[in-house]
Order: C-alpha cells, then structure tokens, then sequence
C-alpha cells in the first residue's frame, strides 16, 4: 500500500459473491484507489478470489467481531500503512465509475461524506439522501427523499451519515476516532456521526455521487434473528448517548420490539420475547459487544426450523 493513497476497505463476512462484485465496481471505475478486503472471521473463500487482483490487499480476521470490530481493523490497517483518504464500504454496494473520485473530493476538505445511496435492485430508488436524530427520543432515521433540503456546492448538510460508505481523510479518521465496538453491529454509525459534530467535522451526503446498495442482504436465517436483538439492545445505548432519557427508551421497545409484530404465531411470540429479554437485559447489564452465546446457539436452531417448515410448505 503506497503512501498519499486512497484506501476503500471492504468488510466480507459469508458474502463472497456480492464481495467479489463490489471489488470489481470498485477497481473497475476508481483507478485512483487501493481496495483492502478485509474477512470477517467468515473464511468463505473471498480473499482468496481477490488476492491476486491488482491495487488489492487482503486482510484475515480470525473470527468474527462485527461490522464496529472489524471495520476498525480494517481502518487500522490502512492508516498505519499510510493511507491520507479511507472509505469504509459495505461489500454488497456497487459503485459506478467516478462516484470515489467525486468522495474524495468533498471529503478533502476536511468533512465525512457519504453517497446518495441507491437500492441495488430498484436504482432510481433513494434509500439514503441525508439523516437527522429526532429529539427528545434520540432516534436516528433516514429522511423521506421528498422531504429532502437542496445542495450546495454538490453536497447536502447531514446530522448522520450511512455506514455502508462514509470518507474521509485520515486527519479526520483519526480526529474523531474509530467506531465504538459496543455496538458490533448496527447504530455504531450513528454514534461515530455524533461524535464526529462534536469534533466539529461537517458531515454531508455527495449530491453527485451515487452507489447502489442491497439493503440487509446480510440478515438472512440466524442473521435475521440477531440483528433484531443488536437493533433493540443498541437503539436503547445510542439514545441514552444521544441524551435521550428513560421515557424515550421506553417508548423505543414499544416501538421496536419484536412482539409488535402483526399476525405472530405463539412459536414467533416466545421467540420474539426471548429476543426482546436478552436484548433489553443486556443493555440494563451493560453487556455489549457480541450476541451471547446462548441466543447465537438459539437463532441458528431456529433458522434450521424455519427451512424445514419452508421446505413442508412446498
């Protein structure tokens, strides 16, 4: 990895395909960048498809310590190699030739920037166009498209940024920090957004930059059940850090919580309370970081149920 580059680090966990697509958008379209694929712990097979590609480094994890634990590596790497520019990129993303070099750009100057991120299978669809954080709840959310403010200067004002492509120059990597490996998966974006306003960086969406993006293609089987409990167990943490207070928790497991589920069967609602208790019990115990063992066990027994109950149906 040479010095005064731009580095994109990829984070691969079981999800070799869509890996292999994004590194190919990637080189193909932004032959001014350096592209480190960084596994999660998954050894699927990945690095091993891209290794010997050229601006390619590779880096293996030895087991998985989520989308915080293991795009920190990543960021690590690439700064202490030298690295003056570093974005973070979600390996199911393809980005169009250009989109990185206009990154670049607007991140310059100083700021974290984002795309104007597209649905990959619907691309005149804005999925992301800007972000606020409602208050007093201290909830992160994306902003309806039509509801969106104009550019200037080819850039939109932003109270958060998306995760699954944030730039920035090292100075400023560094400046804010890396992400809060609490989280491990899921609002660890929103969080580094608001610490980077306190460090007074100017967070803002490229207006003239679009990449598209297959929303949660990675929550699938046991995926699905953990990302619910890492949504409800970290939505409480980044709204007490968001200076929320008890009542707006208490209104986001009403709001959240799996048993709000319409038309649940009594095997969803014993399993969305075991969720929703593991999640909430966490998060009052002050245990974050990785699911427990026991509901890890328990959601990949459940995904094996459910294929067999999909398999009957046919």
């Amino acid at each position: 990895m040479n010095d005064n580059c731009h580095v994109v680090v990829i984070l691969n966990w079981y999800g070799r395909d869509d890996t292999v697509a994004c590194v190919e958008s990637v080189l193909y379209g932004s032959p001014d960048v350096t592209v480190l694929v960084v596994d999660n712990g998954s050894f699927d097979g990945a690095l091993g498809e891209v290794s010997d590609l050229e601006r390619v480094q590779t880096l293996q994890l030895p087991h998985n310590l989520g989308f915080a634990g293991g795009m920190n590596r990543g960021l690590a790497f690439a700064l202490e190699a030298g690295a003056t520019m570093v974005t973070i990129l979600n390996n199911d993303t393809l980005i169009p030739p250009g989109a990185m070099r206009v990154l670049h750009r607007h991140a310059e100057s100083g700021a974290a920037v984002s795309p104007t991120v597209m649905y990959r299978d619907d691309p005149t669809r804005v999925w992301f166009g800007g972000g606020a954080i409602d208050m007093p709840d201290g909830y992160p959310h994306h902003i309806a498209p039509q509801e969106l403010q104009g550019c200037v200067d080819g850039v939109r004002e932003t109270s958060v940024l998306a995760g699954c492509c944030i730039t920035a120059t090292s100075d400023t990597w560094r400046r804010v920090g890396l992400f809060d490996e609490r989280f491990f998966l899921n609002f660890e974006d929103s969080e580094w957004s608001l610490r980077a306003r306190a460090a007074g960086v100017r967070l803002g969406v490229a207006c003239d930059a679009r990449i598209f993006h297959a929303v949660s293609a990675s929550f699938r089987g046991a995926a699905s059940t953990l990302g619910t409990y890492y949504f409800l167990r970290n939505g409480l943490l980044f709204t007490r850090i968001a200076g929320a207070g008890t009542t707006a928790r208490m209104r986001f497991i009403r709001r959240f919580s799996p048993l709000r589920r319409r038309q649940l069967g009594v095997r969803d609602v014993i399993r969305g309370g075991i969720v929703a208790g593991f999640a909430i019990g966490s998060y009052l115990l002050g245990r974050f970081g990785e699911a427990p063992p026991f509901l890890q066990r328990r959601a990949r027994e459940w995904a094996v149920e459910s294929s067999g109950d999909l398999a009957l149906e046919r």
